[in-house]
C-alpha cells in the first residue's frame, strides 16, 4: 500500500512539472504574440486576447497546485485528488463562461454589422462605409504598439467604428449628398453628426465611452476638428478612428467625386500627417501590408451583396 502512495505521489508530481512547463511555454508564446503581432499564434488579436488570458488563468490554477503538492512532502491521495479536480471544475467552470460571453458579444456584433450593412445598402454614397471602417480600424488595432493596445478595449474601438456615421441618419439626405458648396448652415448640420450619435447613444450606459470615441473622430491634430481639440487631447482612439474614415472616405466610390486607389489614398495621408492626422498613426497604417488594406474593402463588398436580395437601394 505505501508503495501505492509513492507512486501516486510521484505522478502527481510529475504532472505538477508538466503543468510547469506548459505555463511557462504558454507565457513566452502569449508574450510573443502580443509584442511579435504574430496572427498565427492564438489567431488575430482583434478576437483572442480572451483566449491568450484564459490560457494564463487556467495555468494559474494548475500552479496553485504546484505549489501546494511541492511544498508538502508526501501528500495523501485524497488532498492531491481534490487538488487537481478542484482545478479542473475551475477550469471547465472559466472556460464555460468566457466562451458564453465571448458567443453573445460576437452574436451581438453580427446582428449589429447586418443592421448597419442593410441601412447603408440603401445609400450609393454610403455603401458599406462603416463595415469598411471597422475592418480598417481592426486591422491597424492589430498593428498598434502594446503601449497603445492594452489602453483600447477591441470590442469598444469595433463598436466605434461601426457606429461612426449612425448620427448622418438625422440629416437631411440632400446636405449628405450635395454636390455643391456647403452653406454656413448646411455645413454646421454636417458638423453635428457626431453630437446627434452621441445623444442616442447616451441612453446606453456601457457606450458612454464608445460614445466619447466618435464624438471627437473628426477632430484634427492641429486644432481646426469640430471641437477644436489637438494632439493629445484627442482620445487615441478617436484618432485612429478618424485614419481609418479618412482613408475610406477618400477610396470608396461617391456619386459626387472619383474614388482614389490605395497608392494614392496612403499618398493622401501622409500630406495631411501632422495637421488634420497623427503623425504616428498615419506611419503605422502606412506599414500595414498593402494586400491586408485591400482586402479590408474586398470583404465589405463580399458582405454587401447579401442585401442585394432586396429592395433596400
Amino acid at each position: 500500500m505505501q508503495g501505492f502512495f509513492w507512486e501516486f505521489d510521484f505522478a502527481v508530481k510529475y504532472m505538477a512539472v508538466a503543468a510547469f512547463g506548459t505555463t511557462i511555454a504558454d507565457f513566452i508564446v502569449i508574450v510573443f504574440a502580443l509584442f511579435f503581432r504574430n496572427d498565427s499564434v492564438y489567431g488575430n488579436g482583434r478576437f483572442k486576447l480572451l483566449s491568450k488570458f484564459t490560457v494564463l488563468a487556467i495555468d494559474a490554477a494548475l500552479l496553485c497546485g504546484v505549489f501546494y503538492l511541492f511544498t508538502t512532502p508526501s501528500p495523501s491521495p485524497v488532498i492531491a485528488f481534490s487538488i487537481l479536480t478542484g482545478a479542473a471544475m475551475f477550469t471547465i467552470m472559466l472556460v464555460w463562461s468566457l466562451v458564453q460571453m465571448s458567443s453573445v458579444s460576437s452574436l451581438s456584433m453580427e446582428v449589429l454589422e447586418t443592421v448597419v450593412g442593410v441601412i447603408e445598402a440603401g445609400d450609393e454614397n454610403l455603401d458599406g462605409h462603416s463595415l469598411h471602417v471597422q475592418n480598417l480600424t481592426m486591422l491597424m488595432y492589430d498593428y498598434l504598439p502594446v503601449d497603445i493596445r492594452k489602453n483600447i478595449n477591441p470590442m469598444n474601438m469595433q463598436y466605434a467604428a461601426l457606429l461612426l456615421d449612425l448620427g448622418k441618419h438625422g440629416i437631411p439626405r440632400e446636405i449628405i449628398d450635395k454636390q455643391g458648396k456647403l452653406t454656413p448652415q448646411e455645413k454646421k448640420l454636417i458638423q453635428s453628426h457626431p453630437e446627434i450619435c452621441v445623444k442616442l447613444l447616451e441612453g446606453i450606459p456601457s457606450f458612454s465611452t464608445v460614445a466619447k470615441w466618435i464624438k471627437y473622430h473628426h477632430e484634427r491634430v492641429d486644432g481646426g476638428g469640430y471641437y477644436k481639440l489637438k494632439d493629445k487631447e484627442i482620445p487615441i482612439a478617436s484618432r485612429i478612428l478618424a485614419v481609418a474614415d479618412t482613408y475610406s472616405a477618400i477610396t470608396m466610390e461617391r456619386s459626387y467625386r472619383a474614388s482614389l486607389s490605395h497608392e494614392e489614398a496612403v499618398a493622401e495621408l501622409k500630406i495631411v500627417a501632422g495637421r488634420q492626422l497623427d503623425s504616428k498613426l498615419v506611419d503605422i497604417f502606412c506599414s500595414i501590408p498593402t494586400h491586408k488594406v485591400i482586402a479590408c474593402m474586398a470583404d465589405v463588398k463580399a458582405r454587401m451583396k447579401r442585401y442585394e436580395v432586396g429592395s433596400f437601394r
